[in-house]
């Protein structure tokens, strides 16, 4: 995730917080939770990796 869209969500998520999203801003906030969680995904499996490749030795 880039900085900017980490801090996008970091704001709406905040926004929601305090008000109910617009249309267009729950749907760029779930856009952004998408991109976020493919991420965490990425990390998770690049860990599982490491850790397989670390108990081969």
């Amino acid at each position: 995730m880039e900085p900017s869209q980490d801090q996008r969500l970091s704001q709406l998520l905040q926004t929601q917080q305090e008000r109910t999203l617009t249309t267009a801003e729950q749907s760029e906030l779930e856009m952004l939770m998408e991109i976020y969680q493919a991420g965490l995904l990425r990390k998770a499996q690049a860990l599982n990796e490491s850790a397989k490749r670390g108990a081969m030795k």
